[in-house]
């Protein structure tokens, strides 16, 4: 497949980008009512599934600001 066009590659890589911030402000707000019920009900609130999701949704969002990034500032990926 032929590489994308400079001026597709860095609106590919500025949606990547806005994806990655949308993900991680989603992120910091499922922290924030994860505590809230950690407050309300103690330990048992907190699950190990939510926790690991929750590990690798942040991984994710790193990764895609991280692409994006270099799509929109360099001309190769």
């Amino acid at each position: 497949m032929a590489p994308l066009p400079p001026v597709t590659r860095r609106l590919v890589g500025r949606l990547n980008m806005l994806a990655g911030f949308m993900l991680l402000v989603a992120l910091i707000l499922r922290i924030y009512v994860t505590y809230y019920a950690y407050q309300q009900a103690g330990i048992a609130a907190l699950l190990n599934r939510e926790l690991v999701v929750s590990l690798l949704l942040l991984v994710g969002g790193v990764l895609l600001l991280r692409l994006g990034w270099s799509m929109a500032r360099r001309s190769r990926v």
